[in-house]
């Protein structure tokens, strides 16, 4: 059986409820700029929400600042810690485009985020807010 894009064998391989919650916890992967390596670790449902939230002006305009906020969320170090805070928004602003492109690409992918998702929550924030 096929629902939408994801394919399921048979009834009994459905999942239980334990395994669902069961994937919790962070995962991570490296992308590599020159000689280092930067670390990026996903969100979870709660903090992906928080992050598209917080994104979005009250009028559904994507702040921007929306590529650098996703980053200060994401990059982490050897043992999971954030190695920037929000206060580096301003600075981060500063690199190179590329450096920060490539980066906030990988984390798009890592986070789960769909090339048109940032678009479509503009145009549901609009819908409600009537803009």
């Amino acid at each position: 059986m096929t629902t939408g894009n994801t394919k399921t064998k048979s009834k009994n391989n459905f999942g239980t409820r334990e395994q669902l919650l069961g994937c919790s916890g962070k995962r991570f992967t490296e992308v590599i700029l020159g000689d280092t390596s930067f670390r990026l670790q996903s969100l979870t449902e709660g903090e992906k929400s928080r992050f598209e939230k917080s994104i979005l002006s009250k009028k559904g305009v994507i702040r921007d600042d929306a590529r650098r906020r996703l980053l200060i969320r994401t990059l982490v170090d050897q043992d999971g810690n954030r190695i920037l805070t929000d206060a580096d928004i301003s600075a981060l602003a500063e690199l190179d485009g590329a450096v920060t492109a490539k980066l906030f690409d990988a984390a798009m992918e890592h986070v789960g985020f769909q090339a048109d998702e940032i678009d479509e929550l503009v145009g549901n924030s609009k819908a409600i807010h009537g803009d």
